[in-house]
């Protein structure tokens, strides 16, 4: 009786063992990079407010743009305090600011967050914490924007819905960014439109002269806009991994609104190795979440994209959030989670469903084994 007792206990122990390690193991960000993408404002008179009640929105193709290189995404909201992203970015691998149609000096917007996640980031960095940051076209704006303490050095851009090769700058294979790229991919983004523009404002070489910024940025590449302007469209910081694009590698790869961006095969692989090459540095990161369930509880997966092409948007899909979706209260300190109210206020409800989930499941494991061997 005892030996077949403990031969059950073994067996059970070994059907159960694959729902155990998967939740802890899935918390390691080294193989698996969780990135932060930063929501932005949405404005009431825009397209989405009226079809939708939703304050801030991420658009889904910066989603997949992480999930395409093996990467995961926690949504970053706008409108908190310092307090909310320090602690997040604690938790994850990198961060991504992503391009848009906002501007910088909004009152608790996509700007401020900004400034707070950009500087933390470098703190991060200063105290021997590798933290990766990216920014994409709007993105990379702002990410220049406060490295150079607030100093306004764009200049005016009409680079709309244009496919370009990049002029590369001849030392482009010093950089970190391009050093490990082959030839084919060098060949392709320098000989063929595959990167696509969408900007109004942009930075030139004159730009990072100034003193916050001089000798601190390495330029790989340059295009010129509609009107023969000269514009920086690939950057890196000398000292911390962050990372600019002037162009959108995303959209090559996930938005089909436009004829005019290109899908090319040339396309989808040179957009593929920026996503490639970002994952790679978030995996340098060594930060983690403290467990499974506070991981599951903030990643994007917990929000549903809505189509919004259709209704005539610039995006074909994009998540939309309504404050406050995508933290809980900066007052009450509940962490970067989605807010799931109970009696407790303290995300009862989708603790209560990961752990009923749970045990549903090891129930019918149970009852399999015991009828197999009854």
């Amino acid at each position: 009786m005892f030996k077949r007792m403990h031969t059950l206990c073994l067996r059970l122990c070994l059907l159960l063992l694959p729902l155990v390690a998967p939740a802890l193991a899935d918390v390691n960000g080294t193989i698996s990079p969780i990135i932060g993408v930063l929501a932005q404002e949405i404005y009431q008179d825009g397209l989405i407010s009226k079809h939708f009640n939703a304050t801030s929105y991420i658009a889904a193709s910066y989603v997949k743009f992480v999930e395409g290189a093996g990467g995961r995404v926690v949504p970053i909201g706008i409108g908190h305090n310092r307090s909310y992203y320090e602690e997040l970015l604690q938790k994850i691998n990198g961060l991504l600011l992503p391009g848009g149609a906002t501007f910088f000096n909004e009152t608790n917007g996509y700007g401020d967050a900004g400034e707070h996640l950009i500087a933390i980031a470098r703190e991060l960095n200063d105290n021997g914490t590798y933290f990766p940051v990216w920014g994409t076209c709007l993105g990379m704006e702002l990410l220049v924007l406060k490295m150079a303490n607030g100093t306004e050095t764009r200049s005016d851009c009409q680079a709309i819905n244009m496919a370009l090769p990049l002029e590369m700058k001849q030392d482009y294979n010093e950089s970190r960014l391009f050093g490990g790229a082959s030839e084919e991919i060098i060949s392709k983004l320098s000989q063929e439109n595959v990167t696509y523009n969408y900007h109004r404002y942009c930075y030139t070489e004159l730009s990072f002269s100034v003193p916050a910024l001089v000798n601190s940025w390495r330029i790989m590449s340059l295009n010129h806009d509609v009107n023969g302007i000269e514009f920086v469209s690939t950057i890196e910081h000398l000292s911390y991994p962050f990372y600019g694009v002037q162009f959108h590698p995303e959209k090559a790869l996930y938005e089909f609104v436009s004829k005019d961006v290109p899908h090319s095969s040339s396309a989808v692989q040179s957009a593929q190795y920026f996503a490639d090459f970002f994952i790679n540095e978030a995996r340098r990161n060594p930060h983690s979440y403290d467990n499974a369930t506070d991981q599951a509880l903030s990643l994007i997966y917990n929000y549903k994209p809505e189509y919004t092409s259709v209704l005539g948007s610039g995006y074909v899909q994009q998540y939309l959030f309504e404050d406050p979706d995508i933290a809980g209260d900066d007052d009450d300190d509940d962490g970067p989670y989605p807010v799931y109210p109970n009696d407790n206020g303290d995300n009862g409800v989708a603790s209560w469903s990961l752990g009923f989930g749970l045990g549903v499941a090891l129930a019918f494991r149970v009852f399999f084994v015991i009828m197999a061997l009854s």
